[in-house]
């Protein structure tokens, strides 16, 4: 439609769905929010008392790793194989791989409580940075409201838990790229225009203008 300056317009309809643009966008803001806050965590707690354990783990294959590199003579493919088959070397690997988890687990624990749990409940729309930033709300399909505080909180823990920590194992630091990737594969496979998160928390994402009661 029209406006009588002839410029284009767009009627929402009531709940309409926020265009692909903008949940990208949204998304791109969320994720570098969290990036950024991660990475800042983990070099904080990576340099505290509660990293004591994870660096010792660290200094002693480390340590190991030096000793079998001077008995071969700086040959890296011996020491490889050599350290391969080190029960000490593989225990002590394995202790500070898994101490890192934790403390990467806590860092991001901490970061998603802030950016997908603190914010969204101060914001009767329950907008993340993203969301608000682009006029985006968190919307109860069922009741036609707002989200509630308990979707809010299930969104934080199925982000958590399978949306990070779970991929983390397998995926890495990468899992802040396949993440957004397949919530927008997601969204344009199903006429909901829902992510997995969305379906299990029985919420979906909608134009905040195109709800009456948002003033």
């Amino acid at each position: 439609m029209t406006d009588k300056n002839g410029s284009h317009t767009y009627q929402l309809r009531p709940n309409s769905k926020p265009i692909f643009l903008k949940r990208l966008i949204c998304t791109g803001f969320d994720v570098v929010s969290l990036f950024l806050v991660f990475m800042a965590l983990t070099y904080v707690i990576t340099r505290t008392p509660l990293a004591a354990e994870y660096n010792r783990h660290v200094d002693s294959y480390k340590e190991i790793e030096k000793t079998v590199l001077e008995q071969v003579g700086n040959d890296l493919v011996k020491a490889r194989e050599r350290l391969s088959t080190d029960q000490a070397y593989r225990d002590e690997m394995f202790a500070a791989n898994l101490h890192g988890y934790l403390l990467k687990a806590l860092a991001a624990a901490i970061a998603e409580a802030v950016l997908f749990l603190i914010i969204p409940l101060s914001d009767p729309a329950r907008g993340t940075i993203g969301r608000r930033l682009t006029g985006i709300a968190l919307f109860d399909e069922s009741r036609q409201s707002y989200a509630r505080w308990y979707q809010v909180l299930g969104r934080f823990v199925f982000i958590f838990v399978f949306e990070s920590m779970t991929l983390y194992l397998w995926t890495g630091i990468l899992t802040f790229l396949l993440v957004p990737v397949l919530r927008l594969i997601m969204v344009m496979l199903n006429r909901k225009d829902k992510t997995l998160c969305d379906y299990r928390t029985f919420t979906m994402l909608i134009e905040k203008t195109s709800y009456s009661s948002i003033h």
